[in-house]
């Protein structure tokens, strides 16, 4: 079932030009319809059909390239991976108190 929806997505021409353009930006055509596939409801949401395929391909590639892009200490970057660990920590301590003390905290 899911695989003919996504048969029925590619036949678009909108679909068919976002996958040439990121070809021209080097993807291979397999690679090309995968990294679509993922980042394309995100994007039609945020954006919707606005831009021209051009365009779309861009975004789809600089979102692609910042989503594989590895951790380098030395270029500046800085780690918030950690952080995640640290929010759903602290959410989880907020849920014990709660039920705990049997109040509602917003």
């Amino acid at each position: 079932m899911n695989n003919s929806t996504s048969r029925h997505m590619m036949d678009k021409p909108y679909i068919k030009d976002v996958i040439r353009e990121l070809k021209l930006l080097g993807y291979e055509e397999d690679e090309a319809t995968k990294i679509l596939i993922i980042y394309y409801r995100p994007l039609k949401r945020s954006w919707g059909f606005g831009p021209n395929a051009y365009y779309f391909a861009k975004e789809v590639d600089l979102i692609h390239k910042a989503v594989i892009k590895k951790f380098e200490p030395k270029s500046g970057q800085i780690f918030i991976g950690h952080l995640k660990n640290q929010i759903k920590s602290h959410l989880k301590d907020k849920l014990e108190l709660r039920d705990r003390m049997q109040i509602t905290i917003p």
